[in-house]
């Protein structure tokens, strides 16, 4: 069996770039498979005369997927490595979605994030080996953090945590959400109606850069 690394893709966009991104690389399972697919030579196709493993030798096995009309979420595992030049060259190929990637390794020997903006890629996944710097990883982590939700929630300032999305893989409404599954929304309006749909909790506004809660 093979060490596998996990993996939590966010990509975020107009839905008509969403919904191509999903139709060209993710292969939900058929009867006579186990897993759902996303397939990095789909995504991104190899130049010409590039090894057929040049990513990884086969596609990500997907173990969760949610997506609103605005971000869609994969959470899926590798086997012994990630697949740093499928992340290098999704700017070319998917110049109008921006990505955040969590990268960890099953035994603990490498880890980071991959954050994809205005067409570039910074990765700072790193090996935690003898020359590894905790502290000024996590330095750099954390600021490249504070710019990605910077960017998800700009002009969105209500927000609210529903009960179990990952249980209901499409929620179409324009919000934007993190990791601990905080959706993101313009207007109050636009979080009561998600909120009346889909069980919520912790109705919040952000008020002076700071989150406070909020009647809907």
């Amino acid at each position: 069996m093979p060490n596998w690394t996990e993996q939590t893709l966010h990509l975020v966009g107009a839905t008509s770039d969403i919904d191509r991104f999903i139709r060209t690389g993710f292969v939900r399972a058929h009867p006579r498979q186990c897993e759902d697919l996303l397939h990095f030579r789909r995504l991104c196709p190899l130049k010409r005369g590039e090894p057929r493993d040049t990513y990884m030798r086969g596609p990500g096995l997907v173990t969760s997927y949610v997506r609103t009309r605005t971000q869609a979420m994969f959470s899926f595992l590798t086997a012994w490595d990630y697949p740093a030049l499928f992340y290098e060259r999704l700017p070319q190929h998917w110049p109008r979605l921006a990505f955040a990637c969590s990268v960890n390794g099953e035994m603990g020997d490498f880890g980071g994030i991959i954050i994809v903006r205005d067409g570039v890629t910074e990765n700072l996944v790193c090996d935690y080996d003898a020359d590894y710097v905790r502290r000024t990883h996590k330095r750099r982590i954390d600021r490249a953090l504070r710019d990605w939700m910077a960017a998800l929630t700009e002009g969105r300032d209500y927000r609210v945590m529903p009960k179990a999305p990952w249980k209901r893989l499409s929620l179409p409404f324009d919000a934007h959400f993190d990791d601990h599954f905080w959706f993101y929304f313009h207007t109050r309006e636009e979080t009561a109606r998600f909120s009346r749909r889909y069980k919520s909790s912790w109705a919040m506004r952000r008020v002076d850069d700071e989150w406070r809660r909020s009647r809907l």
